[in-house]
């Protein structure tokens, strides 16, 4: 469990994934000691509850057929993976922990996780994660063993698209091979105008695990973690806009493992 010392006190159990320093964050709402947390929060363990599939696979069967009933058995509840001529079979538990995700074989193939976003199937969706609520999100990944013609991306958007420019409003982190010397850029958009901007840490290396993470505090700040180092803080975001999280790898057959995802807000 992480500490932090403010003012000669301790704050227990701060964040989830990672360490994140003090006078960076508005801490209203955190925990203040062992038990239930001041915030709503959710936390996912990758291949916990199964493999996220199709959206159809839970699709309500007009017939009974044994192998469609075993698949929506198996199915995780909370995700769902989606993209370009992305199928079920593309997600596979890692031998070595959480799940690896593998687009299909064309150029502008992606492999996305999301919340599931059919009505009242999951808290990840049903619950508002709004500008407005203090939203702590971040994730656990590792590229695969080829980035060369790949994207991968993550964070808090409007819709599943790595393109920066077509959301009004998001928070989210982007690798591209070619672009930016190959280093991660940090990217925000308020009310349709975009900034992105290099992370300034080293270049995205082949299979190494990047904890990502982004922070939105009272004054609608948002701040953006790479392995618990600051890369970026944006200017006001627009305030009562409701994100949705996402992970997701685009090329032919890339690959990215996911080990985990966290989010939280304050409740009410």
């Amino acid at each position: 469990m992480s500490q932090v010392n403010i003012q000669g006190g301790v704050i227990q159990g701060l964040d989830k994934l990672g360490t994140l320093p003090t006078g960076h964050t508005h801490l209203q709402g955190r925990r203040t000691g062992i038990g239930m947390p001041k915030r709503y929060q959710l936390e996912w363990v990758a291949g916990q509850g199964g493999r996220p599939a199709l959206n159809a696979v839970l699709a309500w069967q007009a017939a009974y057929n044994q192998a469609e009933s075993v698949a929506t058995e198996i199915a995780n509840k909370e995700f769902e993976i989606l993209g370009t001529n992305m199928t079920t079979a593309l997600v596979t538990y890692n031998a070595e922990g959480g799940l690896k995700l593998t687009s299909a074989g064309g150029a502008n193939d992606q492999a996305i996780i999301a919340p599931h976003l059919d009505t009242n199937q999951s808290p990840w969706a049903g619950v508002t994660w709004g500008t407005d609520k203090e939203v702590e999100w971040e994730c656990w990944i590792k590229s695969g063993a080829s980035i060369a013609a790949t994207i991968i991306w993550a964070g808090l958007k409007l819709t599943n698209t790595d393109v920066i420019v077509t959301d009004a409003n998001q928070v989210f982190f982007r690798y591209e091979a070619g672009v930016n010397a190959e280093k991660w850029q940090t990217a925000y958009s308020i009310a349709d105008v975009d900034t992105v901007a290099d992370a300034g840490i080293a270049a995205v290396a082949v299979s190494t695990q990047y904890h990502l993470k982004i922070t939105i505090d009272t004054l609608r700040i948002a701040r953006m973690y790479i392995n618990d180092v600051l890369v970026a803080t944006s200017t006001a975001l627009t305030d009562v806009i409701d994100f949705i999280p996402y992970v997701a790898v685009r090329g032919v057959s890339k690959v990215i493992d996911v080990y985990g995802q966290a989010i939280s807000r304050v409740a009410g």
